[in-house]
């Protein structure tokens, strides 16, 4: 099943490339590979931290879900359930769609830790009758950027 919207990543051609030498490769190799477990990692870290706020804040899911996090009522591509576990839109081999349980950390490693937060924000804020909070909110309360007249 394919599941979310993860671009793909590319590997580079390398028809013309220049040739390197074996040290070189070694030193991409040992990057490639360091990469690889900092991806690891994040992964873990991020799905450990979700799933703590899950179960934080399990009687707001409870009463507020299902929330659905991406796509519109009659289309939804990621939901947040009653049980404080995601269902996600999923294409199968002969196109078909449809809805599928998945994992908190799939759901991380295809929706990325921030963007999720995000989405939980915005259709609790909506639940609750909220309006949205403006663009660059999150990051100017941080001092970093954003609108500093913003209201939450």
């Amino acid at each position: 099943m394919i599941f979310g919207r993860k671009p793909k990543v590319e590997a580079a051609a390398t028809d013309g490339a220049a040739e390197i030498s074996p040290e070189v490769a070694r030193r991409f190799a040992d990057a490639a590979e360091a990469a690889g477990s900092e991806r690891v990692i994040a992964i873990e870290h991020a799905t450990e931290r979700l799933s703590r706020y899950l179960r934080d804040h399990r009687n707001v899911v409870l009463t507020a879900a299902p929330l659905i996090l991406a796509g519109t009522h009659e289309a939804p591509e990621l939901v947040l359930e009653q049980d404080g576990g995601f269902t996600m839109s999923s294409i199968d081999a002969e196109g078909t769609a449809s809805m599928d349980r998945v994992s908190v950390a799939e759901v991380v490693e295809l929706w990325g830790a921030a963007d999720l937060y995000d989405r939980i924000e915005a259709a609790l804020r909506s639940a609750a009758g909220l309006a949205p909070r403006p663009t660059g909110a999150i990051v100017a309360g941080l001092g970093v950027a954003g609108d500093d007249r913003a209201s939450v």
